[in-house]
């Protein structure tokens, strides 16, 4: 069988055991007192099918359905409902196998107002939508229509398109794949409890993850159909499946880090943090770690940020523009000054989101354990929650000491000019890294330097080249290929554009190569560092912002 969309874990059981569901034996009732026909081997009941099969066969956990009241509110549990479908009732908990998603995606979602194409109707897009769909999400197409006849004609032309499509792949797979894909006959906003008074209201269309929490849906905008007239890029219904795919990685994410068992530092807890003024305004706090013994336990840390919107989000509650949010370590000799870069995002366009990230060469600075303070910027405001997660992954050694080698800066002819620098290394490490946190901002020049200019950094050791690139920048898709390592999909802005180590809505991850091979042991090591590739111009006026650590792991 071939299985279309992304892969979400390797086939343990063959898929045919999903397909049941259409084979529910004879209805025909059997008359009182007929003994010998109550007895009959060939005259069963008829079979039941268990949705927790489809998660046996994906080798997906399945997560048990959870009671909840009815809450239309984002993240609270979906409440049982029951929906009409062309097929007959279609309910939640009956349903539920505790891996899939739902989507529930309106022929005119809020999103879409003004389109030039109502969100079906392109055939091309409905066939997209088949092909990619995830291989564990269930599609609800729900028409706003008022009247039945529109509505049905609405529900008619769709399926059309999508059994036209479905009809191209293998028996299996084209059943698999329309078992998950449902019409809901009842208007959107008719649809009784929470369902219909999301669908209403905000009308963005929604989503149940993996965990059974409600979920809204985001944009559809396609990037490759700006339409002037229309003043922004006009949608694709495929993109909905990215929200699939995220929910996807979400799973996944949390169950590896349930597998951890790593200690949590709490930092903040869904503080509102925000600079409005463009002032520098910082929000301040203590944390406690563990004591430097325990410290030396670990040899991982993991940042763990989430921040909400001011509101019941997402689109005009949340911030609109992808600017910068730092996380910054004060100095443990000098709490009030702050200036060791400990995390770095980029915030979205009208979304909410959270990100994990190993930054564990930064457990350098936090051996001693104890009180430790901590600054975080945003100048948009949100509500702010970050965890430390300290963890041993099994690390022969461990980062002990960490020196931040070199920073960028604005982008000028002069940029590669500078002085390369010596560092005596001590002799008793076991293991020397460099780690690098790049992200290039501007626009200026042609092409938009730096935001869209691919770059490649050199950071010599001793004359030995290490290059870091940064090469998404060519991809119109570049930072929507980047769902699953955690770019929140769908915002209301241009997402999905590769950017010069970054993306909205993503953190800025740190990269790390190992250089003990390149070093001198108890010697003097001479570093340097230039741009040794640019997409654009040193004189374009962009920024690089660049931070190199020396790592000494023991």
């Amino acid at each position: 069988m071939r299985l279309i969309g992304p892969r979400l874990a390797t086939i343990t059981a063959p898929l045919t055991v999903a397909f049941v569901v259409a084979c529910t034996g004879s209805n025909t009732p059997i008359p009182s007192g007929d003994d010998s026909a109550a007895d009959s081997p060939t005259d069963t009941a008829p079979a039941v099918f268990d949705p927790t099969s489809d998660c046996a066969a994906l080798g997906l956990p399945s997560v048990p359905f959870a009671e909840a009241v009815d809450s239309a509110k984002l993240y609270d549990a979906a409440a049982d409902f029951t929906v009409q479908t062309t097929e007959g009732d279609w309910n939640l908990q009956q349903n539920w196998s505790g891996c899939d998603v739902y989507l529930f995606v309106p022929d005119e979602p809020r999103q879409n107002t003004g389109a030039p194409t109502a969100t079906w109707e392109k055939k091309k897009d409905n066939k997209a939508l088949v092909d990619s769909l995830p291989d564990n999400t269930h599609l609800f197409f729900v028409s706003t229509q008022t009247g039945d006849t529109n509505r049905t004609a609405a529900l008619d032309a769709l399926k059309a398109d999508i059994d036209d499509q479905l009809s191209t792949y293998d028996e299996e797979t084209a059943a698999w794949k329309a078992r998950h894909i449902h019409y809901v006959t009842e208007r959107a906003s008719r649809i009784e409890g929470w369902l219909g008074e999301t669908l209403a209201s905000p009308a963005w269309g929604v989503g149940i993850d993996r965990t059974q929490r409600v979920r809204y849906i985001g944009s559809f905008a396609d990037p490759e159909r700006y339409n002037s007239s229309y003043g922004w890029f006009e949608p694709n219904i495929s993109m909905v499946n990215n929200e699939a795919r995220y929910y996807n990685y979400e799973a996944q994410r949390q169950e590896a880090l349930d597998a951890e068992g790593a200690t949590l530092v709490q930092a903040w807890t869904g503080e509102v943090v925000q600079d409005p003024g463009w002032a520098g305004a910082r929000s301040t706090l203590d944390i406690e770690l563990p004591d430097a013994a325990t410290m030396a336990t670990f040899d991982t840390l993991e940042l763990d940020l989430t921040m909400l919107c001011e509101g019941d989000g997402e689109y005009g509650e949340c911030p609109a523009w992808d600017y910068i949010n730092w996380g910054y370590l004060c100095r443990e000799d000098d709490p009030d000054t702050c200036d060791i870069e400990l995390g770095r995002w980029i915030t979205t366009y009208h979304r909410e989101g959270r990100w994990v990230h190993d930054v564990s060469p930064l457990l350098a600075y936090l051996k001693n354990g104890g009180t430790r303070r901590l600054t975080f910027y945003s100048q948009q405001p949100y509500n702010v929650s970050l965890t430390l997660r300290l963890s041993d992954k099994g690390s022969v050694d461990r980062p002990e000491e960490a020196q931040v080698l070199y920073t960028g800066g604005g982008l000028s002819p002069t940029y590669n000019e500078r002085e390369p620098v010596t560092v005596d290394v001590p002799a008793d490490v076991s293991r020397v890294a460099l780690a690098v946190v790049m992200s290039g901002h501007g626009q200026t020049g042609n092409p938009a330097c730096m935001e869209f200019c691919g770059s490649e950094h050199n950071f010599s050791v001793n004359g030995h080249d290490n290059l870091f690139t940064y090469a998404i920048t060519n991809s119109t898709y570049g930072c929507m290929d980047q769902i699953e390592q955690g770019t929140v999909p769908n915002q209301y802005g241009t997402w999905w554009y590769g950017r010069d180590g970054w993306c909205p809505g993503k953190q800025v991850d740190m990269k790390v190569v190992d250089i003990t091979e390149q070093v001198l042991f108890g010697q003097a090591n001479t570093f340097d560092y230039n741009v040794a590739n640019l997409d654009g111009s040193l004189e374009s006026g962009g920024d690089l912002i660049v931070t190199t650590w020396l790592v000494y792991y023991r």
